[in-house]
């Protein structure tokens, strides 16, 4: 143990502790902006200064990085110890000056005006770093840095790019103590994460369903009021079991085949009534939720009409790539060789025979304003996505990859990482038709084998025994040409 003393109380810690904690751990509270207890000390805010003297030198320095010493004396508020604090603070303030946190801290040390000019009053960043360590020691990536120096010096991405490989885990947000963490694609990820959910908790869609993170990550991408339709399935089931809703908005539930019919009705109507003068128009917008099932199969035939009619709505189908909800029964979406209980692997079959039907060329050959596909692996890939689509001028479409951990056999808190390797072994590609225009969303730095994503997958166990490894090479060849293919309509070739 090492014996110190703080604001005159003697305070015995273990080695290697460092001032800041040993004052806590007496009751002292030594003010500090970039340290939190989770992460490694950075001693970048200087807030925490404190006057420390031993062997009859003192030093002002920062309490977090500074590990206790026999007989070392501390002050935490000593005149030399505010005046760095105070002067610390001021430049901050002088750099954000209109952050909460920064003005009360201000007001406390009699700061009433920085002395420093301020270049950008909308400025909230004060460069803490708790964002970047959190992402590195606590997300284990490395997607956040600094860049620049002096007065240019701000956190951003390497090479200041748009990453997929930050999934939207919102980790860094609770650190970050000015509300400053933001991403590219529009909204702020702190004002995502506080705004109301209108799929709400209460549900019963299994751990790690796809569907309820695929239907939260679109709508609260859109800010417009919404009305839904739903087709029959897992998200419709489990989201009403009567007399209960998990939904907070205007929500219709139809029959597994015409979610599309139903909602272009009701668009048809609203359209109507606002002409007529009867309502407002509140720019509402007109979404279905379908499963591949309900979507690529039986409900294809409502879908075509209404994307041919030119209704101004948004239909996603969360494609899970079976029936799930009845039975785990395979669809038109179902990969070739995966077991399911319509096409069960055994000694006449190595599970399903055909290819997955590529719904989202046929949705293309519409000629419709915006097709895209995506996976909420990449949220904010989707969450863009989903903004582009209810505000086009017509009928948009968006194809979304959704893990069943059921019917795909994987751990309920693997779901995303499962869905990042389908896009990763593009499996899955992440593109985007605007206006019969091909755009290319993501491209693998490098293309993994498709083996990675199936041998995660129970569904695909026994494809992995000698006698079905044919099948993998058969699935990795259509990958390719598909990918060969797409590539070739992006100009990507």
């Amino acid at each position: 143990m090492v014996t110190l003393t703080i604001d005159g109380q003697e305070v015995q810690v273990e080695e290697g502790t460092t001032v800041l904690e040993a004052a806590r751990e007496a009751g002292i509270e030594i003010p500090t902006l970039c340290y939190h207890p989770d992460l490694t000390p950075y001693g970048a805010c200087r807030v925490c200064v404190v006057e420390v003297s031993r062997n009859g030198r003192s030093q002002v320095t920062a309490s977090c990085t500074l590990p206790v010493r026999e007989g070392m004396k501390v002050e935490t508020r000593s005149p030399r110890a505010l005046q760095t604090r105070k002067a610390m603070v001021e430049l901050l303030l002088a750099r954000c000056p209109n952050v909460p946190v920064l003005q009360r801290m201000a007001e406390e040390l009699g700061i009433e005006k920085p002395r420093f000019p301020t270049e950008d009053p909308t400025e909230d960043c004060i460069l803490c770093g708790l964002c970047v360590r959190a992402c590195e020691e606590i997300a284990g990536k490395k997607l956040l840095g600094f860049i620049g120096r002096g007065s240019e010096r701000r956190v951003t991405t390497p090479f200041e790019l748009a990453y997929d490989e930050c999934v939207g885990c919102n980790i860094c947000i609770p650190y970050c103590p000015t509300g400053a963490i933001s991403n590219k694609g529009g909204a702020r990820l702190k004002d995502i994460s506080l705004k109301e959910e209108r799929l709400t908790q209460g549900h019963r869609l299994c751990a790690g369903c796809g569907a309820s993170i695929v239907v939260r990550q679109i709508l609260n991408a859109i800010d417009e009021p919404v009305v839904l339709s739903n087709a029959t399935g897992c998200l419709e089931v489990a989201t009403t079991i009567y007399p209960y809703t998990a939904w907070r908005v205007p929500w219709i539930h139809n029959a597994f085949e015409n979610a599309a019919s139903t909602i272009s009705g009701a668009e048809a109507a609203y359209r109507s009534l606002v002409k007529q003068g009867k309502i407002e128009d509140r720019d509402i917008k007109f979404i279905a939720f379908g499963g591949d099932g309900g979507t690529y199969d039986i409900g294809l035939q409502a879908l075509s009409g209404a994307l041919e009619r030119g209704h101004k709505m948004l239909y996603v189908c969360y494609d899970n790539e079976a029936y799930m909800n009845t039975g785990i029964q395979r669809s038109g979406a179902t990969p070739l060789g995966a077991h399911t209980t319509t096409s069960p692997a055994g000694k006449v079959i190595p599970g399903k025979q055909q290819f997955n039907k590529d719904l989202t060329a046929i949705a293309v050959a519409h000629n419709i304003p915006y097709v895209a596909q995506s996976s909420p692996s990449h949220w904010r890939d989707l969450m863009n996505k989903a903004r582009k689509a209810v505000a086009v001028d017509g009928p948009a479409f968006l194809n979304v990859l959704s893990s069943c951990n059921r019917g795909w056999r994987h751990k309920t808190d693997e779901t995303i990482e499962i869905m990042r390797l389908a896009v990763e072994t593009c499996f899955w590609p992440l593109f985007e038709v605007e206006n019969g225009e091909y755009k290319l969303n993501y491209k693998p730095k490098e293309k993994l084998p498709v083996e990675e994503w199936l041998k995660r997958q129970g569904r695909f166990r026994h494809l992995f025994r000698p006698e079905n490894r044919h099948v993998i090479d058969e699935i990795q060849a259509e990958v390719d040409r598909r990918w060969e293919r797409l590539l070739r309509l992006c100009g990507e070739a």
